[in-house]
């Protein structure tokens, strides 16, 4: 929706001489005016043909002001309210401005006061259309920014990654030791670089998919076996251990399980990637009424003090040397939270130098 060339203001009072004197200053000013003589006819007008600014009168007979304010709030809060009346108070004022009015003018007023007045909601409903806009054109340029990357992007590399697999197996014969490592080293970059598309991409699909939408109830033991069983994966490889501590598995929660499992899983790979060798990998679930506390811990070196208020930025990657060395996009984390928030709970991290690392995951279970 835009500003009309010709804004369009609707006066509505009872009093024939303050609906005729705003009408012949508005007009001169240079707006289009249409008047109502109750709150009633007011209302029938903005769902008619909504206007741009609503100057209603306080007390009226039938619907009074206050009403007729919080209708259009309802209606369209992009509208803009101004509260006129003869009986004004501290109270009717902050009443006013509760239920959505911008300003509020007490009669009688001059006609620089009631200009005024208008060319500030003017000024204000042009900044909020604006934002609007802006807000909309970004989310179109995100929109088309994803498809350009998953189409454009992505897929391509996807097929020279699997031209390069087909080198490094030398399926169409033998090649030099000294190629097969360039191409090798080639792989692992391509690697990382698809990695850290897919992972954009997964944030950018959290941010517009609705989680709140998707949960219906399910076990914990269906979330937490499934996690268990993608971790120990890791874990064997790794020559680490994994716990699982006991908990109630007929503790239902609404969750989105996708979602959250990829969360979930986010942080248990870390967990195994920045662990010490040998090192066990522990879950624990814990819940309370309406809450589920969900604690994955590793015996890794920890995150440095300074960067625990930053691990959850998008991209971000530790400076110190002994967990810089580790692959990783800087997403894991950031898609995690948005996640856990998207549910309606919080992450919190607890770590100290050479004792390892512990992520509390907070969500309700309903």
């Amino acid at each position: 929706m835009v500003l009309r060339t010709k804004p369009r203001v609707l006066v509505i009072d009872d009093d024939e001489v303050a609906r005729e004197s705003a009408e012949v200053l508005l007009t001169r000013w240079g707006y289009e005016v249409t008047l109502a003589v109750s709150g009633e006819q007011g209302l029938e007008s903005i769902k008619a043909d909504p206007p741009d600014l609503v100057l209603v009168d306080l007390a009226m007979p039938g619907i009074s002001g206050q009403e007729v304010l919080a209708a259009v709030q309802e209606y369209d809060p992009a509208i803009i309210c101004i509260m006129v009346t003869g009986h004004a108070t501290l109270q009717a004022a902050i009443d006013a401005m509760k239920n959505g009015a911008y300003d509020f003018l007490p009669k009688p007023f001059s006609p620089d006061e009631l200009r005024r007045a208008v060319v500030r909601g003017f000024e204000h409903r042009f900044l909020e259309l604006e934002t609007k806009e802006l807000r909309e054109e970004k989310a179109r340029m995100e929109a088309n920014f994803v498809t350009m990357v998953t189409h454009q992007m992505r897929s391509p590399l996807s097929a020279v990654r699997q031209l390069m697999e087909v080198v490094i197996n030398q399926s169409l014969g033998p090649m030099e030791e000294a190629y097969r490592e360039i191409i090798e080293r080639a792989v692992v970059r391509l690697d990382d670089l698809l990695g850290t598309i897919n992972a954009w991409l997964a944030m950018s699909r959290i941010a517009e998919s609705g989680v709140a939408e998707r949960r219906e109830p399910v076990t914990l033991a269906s979330i937490i076996d499934t996690l268990a069983q993608r971790t120990k994966l890791d874990t064997d490889t790794a020559g680490q251990s994994l716990v699982v501590e006991d908990f109630d598995r007929d503790q239902l929660v609404k969750v989105d399980s996708e979602s959250l499992l990829e969360a979930l899983y986010n942080i248990t790979s870390n967990a195994v990637k920045y662990n010490r060798p040998g090192g066990e990998v522990r879950i624990t679930c814990r819940t309370s009424p309406g809450w589920l506390d969900l604690a994955i811990s590793d015996q890794g070196p920890g995150i440095p003090e300074a960067e625990q208020d930053y691990i959850f930025d998008d991209f971000f990657r530790s400076k110190s040397p002994e967990l810089k060395k580790k692959p990783g996009t800087g997403l894991g984390l950031s898609i995690a939270r948005r996640v856990v928030r998207a549910h309606g709970g919080e992450i919190q991290v607890k770590s100290q130098p050479a004792e390892g690392t512990t992520f509390v995951i907070s969500i309700p279970t309903s």
